[in-house]
């Protein structure tokens, strides 16, 4: 309750003459953000992505990593996350067929964000918490 009154406080002390339209987002930013937060958005994509920091995986050892995946579930994730520029998918032409799944650059230039949620979601952890109940 106290880190909400604050933000009111800071909230209540802005006004139209201290903060312009200057501070506000434009809607392109704004539409960015939406695409950005789209594209890690998903019950499974950050999992999926924890599971491919270490290096490549196949698509069988990303199934048995995450409990309670279907393999649809998976597939869907998988090809949302490569359609994001997220993760590259390697087909080998091999018998039996050989597919495997890495993150780009892109994805590990997160890295540092996640950290930063993950150092976040630890100091307000009871704050979190009070919006399950």
């Amino acid at each position: 309750m106290k880190n909400h009154s604050k933000v009111e406080s800071r909230a209540s002390i802005a006004s139209e003459e201290e903060c312009p339209s200057v501070c506000r987002p434009v809607d392109a930013e704004v539409a960015d953000f939406r695409k950005a937060i789209r594209a890690l958005a998903g019950k499974w994509k950050m999992e999926i992505m924890a599971n491919l920091a270490d290096g490549p995986r196949r698509f069988g050892d990303l199934g048995r990593c995450l409990p309670g995946i279907t393999q649809h579930m998976l597939t869907a994730q998988l090809r949302e996350l490569e359609g994001s520029g997220l993760l590259v998918r390697t087909a080998y032409a091999e018998v039996p067929p050989r597919v495997q799944y890495e993150l780009t650059e892109a994805a590990y230039a997160l890295r540092p964000l996640f950290t930063g949620i993950l150092e976040w979601s630890k100091a307000y952890a009871v704050d979190l918490r009070k919006g399950d109940e």
